[in-house]
């Protein structure tokens, strides 16, 4: 069964040409992870749940508790792992919490690479295609997600935990051992990030496809474990998990419309990765990732029709078109495409079809840092102004709800109102504008707008800079 996965593949030469896909994606990695690596050093707020985060985090450092009341204006409808860990390293390490979740985030996003590698690795055997599904993966991530990649933000870290279950999954799998230690660590990456899903559905579903005689086993134990942790989770955190697990969101089409456009970015990837899949269907390498690729797609389309969800939904399918991508390269033999035209002219004309889609686009914030010292100059500024603003606030008497969060929580204000969370009330019919309105009075809590730039917002157009 698992011997036919691999294939015969040829070896890695340290030639030119391998070295020319090496280096050009190696520089497109390098390239468009200078912006996220350094931006992540300002204290600014590079996404608006970058501090929502962080209050959540300072409780679980403080064992205070994370999971408030539903009829309260704050809501925290995050699992409670990725919370406790930052809080602990934060305390650890005597660093900011919110500087914390960044780096982790960039470390995790390193880790994934690393997880892509291996199980192209597994599935297919080559190393050369290895590397560059790892290369373009740490590429495809810091263009094409540059608000999560280098921010606080627990996605990327439980992606990590996924990815590393995944990996033992496939080992596993191949020795034809049991997969359920792989598996109930991808109820721990659950209980992490709940949205990573993927990856497990797509584990599940292959055993049943492949006819494991854990098939059965598997899926009772990785349910059991689920249910087992959220009762723990009632358990410690009392009758307000789940209902802050559950909290209202509103559901429409128009939220699919909005998001789906963000797909052009993997959609390249996908068709070269599906010209390749459809001629060696037969093989095993091609059927585990047509099933992965179609969950990751099926998934993010559906959580697209949440009202707030945005491109951590894309997480999963860009890991697994990248896994494609590894295979599409070391068995492009199998194609009809490298029969007619031959293996090293397709490898080249899809390493030039993937640099370009990476490079051609007039948002360009690592051109920008090297050439503007104005792009440079407005994260400074913006740092400086969340630092007045929070003098500010903390001059003011009483509860704030900031618009900028990390506003507040530099002012040492407490986490006051969550607008995600009232906002959705709204949305969903649960409260009127005017509700709200009058909890803020009726809690005296003062509202601080926004008044100056707290974020990286000075635009990223090179055109723009270019005329300019």
């Amino acid at each position: 069964m698992n011997s036919s996965i691999a294939g015969v593949q040829p070896p890695w030469r340290v030639d030119a040409r391998s070295t020319v896909y090496v280096a050009s994606l190696s520089f497109a990695a390098a390239y468009f992870l200078a912006w996220p690596i350094w931006r992540a050093q300002f204290l600014v707020e590079i996404w608006f749940t970058e501090s929502w985060n962080a209050y959540w985090q300072d409780a679980a450092a403080a064992w205070l508790p994370i999971y408030p009341a539903p009829e309260s204006l704050i809501g925290n409808n995050y699992p409670p792992l990725s919370f406790y860990a930052v809080g602990i390293l934060g305390k650890v390490f005597t660093a900011d919490n919110l500087f914390v979740g960044r780096w982790l985030s960039l470390i995790a996003l390193g880790t994934i690479a690393v997880e892509v590698f291996a199980a192209v690795r597994i599935l297919s055997g080559g190393l050369l295609g290895a590397v560059v599904a790892a290369l373009w993966y740490l590429a495809m991530m810091a263009r094409n997600s540059t608000v999560y990649v280098g921010t606080n933000d627990p996605q990327i870290a439980g992606l990590a935990i996924m990815g590393a279950a995944l990996v033992w999954f496939l080992q596993r799998w191949q020795r034809q051992a049991s997969p359920t230690p792989a598996l109930l660590l991808m109820v721990i990456s659950g209980f992490w990030k709940h949205n990573n899903v993927a990856i497990p559905l797509a584990s599940l579903a292959w055993l049943y496809v492949d006819r494991s005689r854990y098939s059965h086993r598997a899926l009772a134990v990785s349910t059991v474990a689920v249910l087992v942790g959220l009762a723990a989770c009632v358990v410690v955190f009392g009758p307000n998990f789940i209902p802050d697990l559950l909290a209202p969101r509103q559901y429409a089409w128009s939220n699919i419309l909005g998001q789906i456009g963000h797909l052009q970015w993997s959609a390249l990837a996908l068709v070269i990765w599906a010209a390749w899949a459809f001629f060696d269907r037969g093989s095993q390498a091609a059927r585990f990732t047509a099933l992965h690729i179609g969950l990751a797609l099926a998934a993010c389309i559906l959580q697209w029709f949440g009202h707030g969800v945005f491109g951590n939904a894309e997480f999963d399918l860009i890991l697994a078109l990248a896994i494609g991508l590894g295979l599409t390269f070391n068995r492009m033999k199998a194609s009809w495409l490298a029969a007619r035209f031959g293996v090293n002219r397709c490898r080249d004309a899809m390493m030039v079809a993937l640099l370009l889609r990476l490079f051609l686009s007039d948002r360009q914030e690592t051109a920008l840092l090297l050439l503007s010292p104005e792009f440079r100059a407005s994260l400074y500024a913006s740092e400086r102004n969340v630092l007045s603003e929070a003098r500010a606030v903390a001059a003011t008497s009483g509860d704030v709800a900031c618009f900028t969060k990390l506003v507040c929580r530099q002012a040492g204000k407490p986490f006051a109102v969550d607008e995600f969370k009232t906002d959705e009330l709204v949305a969903t019919g649960k409260a009127t504008p005017a509700d709200i309105v009058a909890l803020l009075k009726a809690n005296r809590i003062e509202y601080h707008p926004k008044a100056l730039p707290t974020g990286p917002e000075a635009s990223t157009s090179i055109s723009r800079w270019w005329r300019s």
